[in-house]
């Protein structure tokens, strides 16, 4: 095997099977490579899944081992590292002196 076929090959976080690296994506999640078939002509194993998250208008790639950890939807589950939004109470500020002046 050449040096450079030899770089081009994972092990897949999902199922541990040798995987070509065109076919196979990095899980945004655990950042661990899986096999994704990403052409439609070609028959290969898929270990995890890919959508389009509509927030960001962004592929996002998930491995089946991150996934069964959500009870969800893949499509609207948020990302694990991610932490939720909240929503801060505005305190009522002092009148603060003015940078410009008022039109009258």
């Amino acid at each position: 095997m050449s040096p450079d076929a030899a770089s081009s090959a994972y092990i897949c976080s999902v199922c541990g099977e040798r995987a070509e690296a065109a076919m196979t994506a990095e899980c945004n999640w655990c950042d661990a490579r899986f096999h994704l078939n990403q052409r439609n002509d070609v028959e290969s194993k898929d270990c995890g899944q890919v959508w389009v998250d509509e927030q960001y208008l962004a592929l996002q790639f998930a491995c089946n081992s991150c996934l069964a950890g959500t009870d969800r939807d893949p499509a609207t589950a948020e990302m694990p590292s991610a932490p939720a939004p909240t929503a801060r109470p505005r305190s009522p500020s002092p009148e603060r002196a003015r940078r410009y002046k008022r039109r009258a």
